[in-house]
């Protein structure tokens, strides 16, 4: 099904190729809370108000289409499919040279200058891209068969099309991971992990990790799906970790075990 979703921003999705022509429309659609038709590109579209996981957007489907339960349920399910970006990911993505297929991404962190130095030598030799990042390296790899180094803490994502993903997964090992060493994201279960939840979070991350779903979520905490969904994407970005990546959610568990063992104390 092709369609075009939009809020007063502009276009998130645009499946019929108009581009930004519909802008204009949405938000008259959006202010007199009426479907609007409108002819662009030769095609017949009814830009129509819904409420959605994220909130009241408009949704443009040909006309002979139908507006039921399912096509909110396919809409709702683009909607919670899409990924955004925290911002410190955004920004070193743009800094990265062309990304072709399947790549890897290692964050070093040195504390020694020396040792920093000599890890940059010998890194250098099978990296395809370097980036200084403050007190870290950040380096592109094609292969995972990386020099044994000491001293030092690598992290290293899986390999990832996209290089925002990759930046993302090896950003949280490196905040979340104790010790030194090289360490994969996909054995993230393995490590140490010193993961710190803010007093504020503690309960709204607990009722998710025992939700099904994002509505059963926005029932535990009697809020709407569109609260429940802006909630979880707030915390998503904050912590760097997913609700809907298992692995993530160890480490949410670990930082929740941690806090309340400290209470103990």
């Amino acid at each position: 099904m092709r369609c075009v979703l939009a809020n007063a921003e502009g276009i998130i999705r645009d499946d019929m190729g108009i581009g930004n022509e519909l802008v204009d429309y949405v938000r008259l659609v959006l202010q007199s809370n009426t479907a609007v038709s409108v002819r662009s590109h030769g095609l017949d579209i009814l830009l129509t108000p819904i409420e959605t996981v994220s909130g009241r957007l408009v949704l443009g489907l040909l006309k002979d289409e139908p507006l039921n339960d399912a096509v909110r349920c396919f809409v709702d399910q683009l909607l919670l499919s899409e990924r955004r970006w925290p911002t410190i990911v955004e920004e070193l993505a743009k800094q990265i040279d062309a990304w072709r297929g399947k790549r890897y991404v290692g964050l070093l962190h040195v504390k020694d200058f020396t040792q920093r130095y000599a890890a940059r030598e010998r890194l250098s030799s099978v990296a395809i891209g370097t980036l200084n990042v403050g007190e870290h390296d950040l380096y592109v790899f094609s292969t995972i068969l990386l020099p044994t180094l000491s001293n030092v803490k690598l992290c290293v994502s899986t390999a990832c099309e996209d290089p925002k993903e990759a930046i993302r997964q090896a950003l949280l090992l490196d905040r979340y991971v104790v010790g030194e060493g090289t360490f994969f994201y996909e054995r993230l279960f393995e490590y140490e992990l010193n993961v710190k939840i803010d007093d504020s979070d503690l309960e709204t991350i607990a009722h998710r990790l025992i939700s099904y779903d994002l509505q059963n979520f926005a029932g535990r905490l009697n809020v709407s799906p569109s609260e429940a969904f802006r909630l979880q994407r707030e915390l998503e970005d904050k912590y760097l970790l997913r609700f809907d990546v298992g692995l993530e959610c160890h480490a949410y568990v670990q930082g929740l075990v941690s806090r309340r063992q400290g209470e103990k104390r």
